[in-house]
Parts: structure tokens; sequence; C-alpha cells
């Protein structure tokens, strides 16, 4: 696979701007990454996210800044541990998550799991936590289905996100550890997240703008 992930060591800054880096349709789009992200995975909009501010009429861009919207650039140096945090995944699903990463030499990231106990801590112990026997971690059942990155460039997280689908998984809402929402607890930033999401989903719809 062309879009591979590779490990740097560097410190992330907080606002982000993203140019694609890798081949897609739209060469010139750019994608906007939430605090929390709340955008899905599929092809057309990890691509066609956010063409500029240029491409959208003006109250959803109002409507998105309201929304706890920052950049994404590909150039951003990593932030937090090297960890995926995944709420509503079944611990089924393991097996394709390590096969995907395998396949993006992502290996070095850990796969963790939600478990119920993880819902008062803040993002940052639940991004560092371990768990050596997944069969008999209790997972958090009743979760919206998130994936919160961690320990990536900004360039290998668009990586990652464009290539989700090939995982053979239901896509998630993808959300990022940065040093504003490292100290939430979880239960405040799923809301956040979700409340971002279904905000700007019905905005995008009612202005008639691809809300997929």
């Amino acid at each position: 696979m062309a879009s591979r992930l590779m490990m740097t060591t560097t410190h992330r800054s907080f606002c982000f701007r993203v140019e694609l880096p890798f081949s897609s349709p739209n060469q010139h789009a750019n994608s906007c990454i939430p605090t929390l992200i709340p955008f899905k995975s599929p092809f057309i909009s990890r691509l066609k996210l956010r063409a500029s501010s240029e491409g959208l009429p003006a109250e959803l861009v109002e409507e998105e800044e309201d929304s706890k919207f920052v950049h994404l650039n590909a150039e951003d140096p990593v932030y937090g541990p090297p960890a995926l945090l995944l709420m509503g995944f079944e611990v089924e699903e393991a097996v394709k998550i390590q096969q995907f990463l395998k396949e993006m030499d992502g290996e070095f990231l850990e796969v963790i799991f939600c478990t119920e106990d993880m819902i008062t801590c803040s993002l940052w112990e639940a991004m560092n936590t371990k768990q050596p026997n997944l069969e008999a971690t209790k997972i958090a059942k009743s979760l919206p289905r998130i994936c919160f990155l961690s320990g990536l460039t900004g360039e290998e997280m668009m990586m990652f996100i464009d290539a989700f689908p090939e995982s053979g998984l239901e896509p998630p809402v993808f959300a990022a550890l940065v040093p504003n929402n490292a100290d939430k607890p979880l239960q405040e930033l799923i809301e956040e997240i979700m409340g971002d999401h279904e905000m700007i989903t019905a905005r995008r719809i009612s202005l008639g703008v691809d809300a997929s």
C-alpha cells in the first residue's frame, strides 16, 4: 500500500490546516479536523470534507467555526502516545484492526478498547492504558462509534482516515488527542463529539451540502 504510517517523535501544535499530500481525486482539497473530529470516513467525506471556506455556504462555515473545529496540517508533528482508542467497537473487530495496521505499517500503534472504567478518566489517561489481555477486558457497551487517534503526524492521520474503508470495518467518527482535550473526561468528549457531528451533519443537509 502506498500510504504508510511512519513513527515520529516531535511535538505537536494545537491548530491544524491540511492540504492532502497523497494522491486523491481532489488534489487541492483541504481537510478539517476538530479538536474532536465530527466526521465520518467514507471516501466522499474523507477527501471533500472542506475545500477551504470558499466552497461552503457562509452559514455553514460560521456553524463549523462555532463548533470545536481546528485545522489539521499534514506537516503537524506528533502529540501523545502512539495509540488508537476505540469506542463502540466489538472485541471481535480487533483482528481486522490489527490486520489493517499491519498493512499500513502502523503496528507500532497500541490498540485500546474503551472500558466502563475509562468513561470518567481523562483522554490522556485512557490513551496511556495497557490491555495485555483483551479477551478479559470489559468493553464499554452502548457507546457511539468513535476512533481517537494519538501519536501520529497530521499527514499520518490523513493517511489513516483515507485508508480506513479498506479495513472492511464500519466507519467511526474520528477524533484526535490534542493539548486542548487531553485532560477532559471521556464522557464530556463523547458528548461534544457527537453534538458537533450531529449539528454539522444537520446543517449541511439543510444547506444542500453533502453530509456523508
